[in-house]
Order: C-alpha cells, then structure tokens, then sequence
C-alpha cells in the first residue's frame, strides 16, 4: 500500500529516484542493486527494504516471471534476454536513509602511479582527517579528480561500499590498465551533520537558468564558517524550500554540490526542464562553533548548530 505523509511529517520511508541504468541488448536488462550504487551514488540505500520495476513507459513488471532472474530489494532486477523490454526500478529505504541530507567534502588521499592503486578506504580517511568524516556513512560516491563519474572510466574496483570505501588496483585492470586517481565523498547521519551548522539559505529561485546557491554568495556572513582554510565548511545539506525533502532524492542533476563551492541546479540538464527550488546550510568544524561562541557572547551558539 502506498503511504502518503503530511508536508513536515517525518519520514517513516521513502522511495528513490526511477533508476534505469541498462538497456535490453545483450544479454538482458540488468538493474542490480550493486552496479546501480556505483551509476546513482548516494541515491539508493544499500539495504533496500522493497522494490518496485516498471518498463520505462510505465508499465508494472510483477513477479513471478520465468525472464526475471533477479526480483529483489537486496539484490535489485535481473531479465534475461528473449524477452525482456527496457526496465527501470525504485526502491523503498528505511528511515535512516530517507532523511539523509549531509554530504561532505571530496577526499583525496592516494595515487594509483605511486603503490599500484588507488585506495580511499575509510580507515585511512577517518585517521588522515579527524572531525571531518562520519565513521559511518549513508553513501558513497567516487570521481576521478578530473570529476568524471567512477562508471564512466571502464576501472573494475576491488572496493566500493560504504563500510570499507573505495579501492582500484591496478593489477585488477584488464589489459595491464593503470587505474584512474580517484576522490571520493560521503553521505553522513544527521548526528555529523548537527554539530555546528549554519541556519538555511535559499538566495535564488529555480529561474533561467537554474538555483544557484553559491558559497561565495553568502561566506561574508557572520552566520557561517570563515573563509579561513582552518574553518571552511566540511559538509553540505540541500533540501527543497516546499516540502523539505533531501535534494538526492528529487531525481534532479546538479552542476554543484560541495561544501566549497555551494549548490547550483541547472534546468537545461533536467528531463522534466526545470530545477526544484532548494535551500542549504552547511556543517562548520567544530572548533569554529567554539571559538565564536567564546569571542562573541552575542551570537546565539544555537544558530550555528540547527536548533533555532
């Protein structure tokens, strides 16, 4: 039964995106949960408690079916080919994952041309910068430095998940390949997120040609982390102005979405043609909320971390 929650309710679940990451050439359609992680990352929960397939005009493909290898939440949609129309499929993720909004900085700790691979693993990353990571991520995305999408390189990677990060080893290439230099972010728990943040801002509308809300905008407010290398933002939160709901789960691309650079949304790179109008606020160092609170008695320390 579908669900329908008030504006402002609190999520109990919520479902992604369509996601269509494969096309019924070959040897069939597959939409299966790990390869789908990598394509649309940080917009599918890793333990997905239901899932739901149509063809991509819409219409329901229902178990049983004797083309349907794979039907499952955990392990996503197979369709071996004979048969088999073009598919997409959503999922339904738990409350943890509905009210993700925190996203953090990129990291970059290691280079494939030095010890034959690249390994952001989360171990190391959470030693090499304290504070600045939740030790225990939502999601996951990788890029290569140059910011293409970690799918889009042809790399096989070793490690790709939120509980030990991400590795590419250049052994693990085929044709003696060199694995690309990769940085990856992270999706965190409200709790990392709520330490020391900012109040919202939402200083454009989704109008030609997108909502563009930049850091460099608003970083002269007293209200938010100093341009200092020491104090910069080390994660991002964007939600709709309307309904408050996570902007990775709107199914909208983004031009921008870092706690350097801001949020921009594009409407000429959306399917539907426009962007949703959003709102952010960014998660300070801790120190920042400490040392304003000490020098400065007359800003609410409260504004800073999200309880005003």
């Amino acid at each position: 039964m579908r669900r329908f929650y008030p504006v402002g309710f609190p999520l109990l679940e919520c479902r992604t995106p369509w996601l269509d990451r494969d096309d019924p050439s070959g040897v069939g359609d597959y939409e299966t949960l790990s390869l789908l992680l990598i394509r649309y990352p940080l917009q599918v929960c890793p333990k997905p408690i239901a899932i739901e397939v149509t063809t991509i005009s819409g219409t329901p493909a229902l178990p049983p079916g004797n083309i349907f290898v794979v039907y499952d939440p955990l392990q996503g949609f197979e369709c071996k080919n004979g048969a088999c129309e073009d598919y997409r499929v959503r999922f339904t993720c738990p409350l943890s994952f509905c009210n993700t909004t925190c996203v953090t900085m990129w990291f970059d700790s290691d280079d494939p041309k030095t010890n034959g691979s690249d390994s952001e693993l989360l171990s190391n990353l959470l030693t090499m910068y304290p504070g600045e990571i939740c030790t225990n991520p939502i999601g996951i995305e990788a890029k290569t430095v140059s910011g293409q999408e970690a799918y889009k390189t042809g790399d096989i990677f070793l490690v790709y998940n939120t509980v030990s990060g991400f590795a590419c080893v250049n052994a693990g290439q085929t044709g003696g390949g060199v694995c690309d230099d990769y940085k990856v972010r992270f999706s965190c728990p409200e709790t990392f997120c709520s330490t020391c943040r900012t109040s919202w801002f939402d200083r454009d509308d989704p109008d030609n040609p997108g909502d563009r809300e930049i850091w460099k905008d608003i970083q002269t407010s007293p209200y938010v982390c100093t341009s200092r290398v020491t104090y910069l933002p080390i994660a991002i939160e964007v939600v709709t102005t309307v309904s408050g709901s996570p902007a990775l789960l709107t199914g909208n691309l983004f031009q921008e979405f870092d706690p350097h650079e801001g949020f921009e949304c594009v409407n000429d790179q959306q399917d539907e043609g426009v962007c949703q109008d959003y709102k952010v606020r960014y998660t300070c160092p801790k120190i920042f909320c400490e040392m304003v609170d000490y020098s400065n008695h007359t800003i609410d320390y409260r504004t800073f971390n999200g309880r005003n």
